[in-house]
């Protein structure tokens, strides 16, 4: 699956205003973007200790990507099916929102 002209450029301001909103290292900006053949790569499995746990991720295609920016120089993307977009989002928010 191949992104349109229209979404590149939707994506190109989303993805900028983030950077920008982000840039003062207090906020956390997460664009949830158009796919573009990924995977998805949320973990579902059930284990009491995910040390050296190594996972495939969900076998569905990802129907976004969420592009999240911290303020740091690393934007983190997570392909996410339609299914595991929402708990992904809270669980972003979560983790980095906890180590500031």
């Amino acid at each position: 699956m191949t992104r349109t002209a229209q979404e590149t450029f939707w994506s190109d301001q989303a993805l900028a205003q983030a950077r920008d909103v982000a840039a003062d290292g207090r906020t956390i900006a997460i664009v949830n973007d158009f796919p573009n053949g990924e995977q998805c790569s949320w973990c579902d499995c059930t284990l009491d200790n995910f040390r050296d746990h190594r996972c495939g991720g969900c076998p569905k295609p990802a129907g976004s990507v969420l592009r999240v920016h911290d303020g740091s120089p690393v934007r983190r993307d997570i392909p996410v099916c339609e299914g595991h977009r929402d708990e992904a989002i809270v669980f972003a928010y979560r983790a980095l929102g906890g180590r500031r």
